[in-house]
């Protein structure tokens, strides 16, 4: 069992404790505990912890999880990359695609398509500038470039992929764009 929990001030307590009598876990690995007003900021305490117990972050090994796309935005190429996980790849498998996107709060260009996929699972509502994701509440796939006073989201967001060029492009462009998603070459 490997225990983590966020907190207001009081730490874990004996929560980890309470949750290792309760088990059946054979092993209990060395927890992590973040004050929520860090969270946001986490990432590399949590890559560290996760390193700490054996575990390497989800993308980490680049030449088997990531396949390299192209998000064309007009005359405007980009580069990407698609995640090896089923939700992107039966994504994937519709490449290329044009989804009508639209501009929304100087962060993000979303979408509906015309296909619903079915691995919908490991939804979050927050992200990371350059994010590709799915959204299932509406059916959209989004691009999300710059984080805002509001980066808290109201529907989950699965991220599928990341845009990987200067994402200062998306300051450049309309309030509707066709963008296409596509392998590349």
């Amino acid at each position: 069992m490997i225990p983590f929990c966020t907190h207001d001030g009081y730490g874990a307590g004996a929560s980890y404790e309470t949750i290792e009598g309760a088990s059946n876990a054979e092993e209990l690995l060395d927890g992590l505990v973040i004050l929520a007003e860090d969270v946001l900021a986490s990432h590399d305490v949590v890559s560290e912890w996760l390193g700490t117990i054996g575990f390497t972050e989800k993308g980490s090994s680049k030449e088997n999880s990531e396949t390299a796309i192209k998000v064309s935005v007009g005359d405007t190429m980009l580069d990407g990359v698609i995640y090896d996980t089923a939700l992107a790849q039966e994504i994937k498998e519709k490449f290329p695609i044009t989804v009508s996107m639209s501009g929304y709060g100087g962060r993000e260009y979303y979408g509906g398509i015309n296909f619903t996929p079915e691995n919908t699972d490991g939804g979050q509502l927050h992200f990371d500038n350059g994010d590709i994701t799915y959204c299932s509440t509406n059916n959209t796939m989004a691009i999300f470039y710059a984080q805002t006073d509001h980066p808290n989201l109201t529907m989950e967001v699965i991220p599928i992929g990341k845009v990987t060029s200067d994402l200062s492009a998306f300051d450049t462009f309309d309030g509707q764009e066709e963008i296409t998603f596509s392998l590349a070459e």
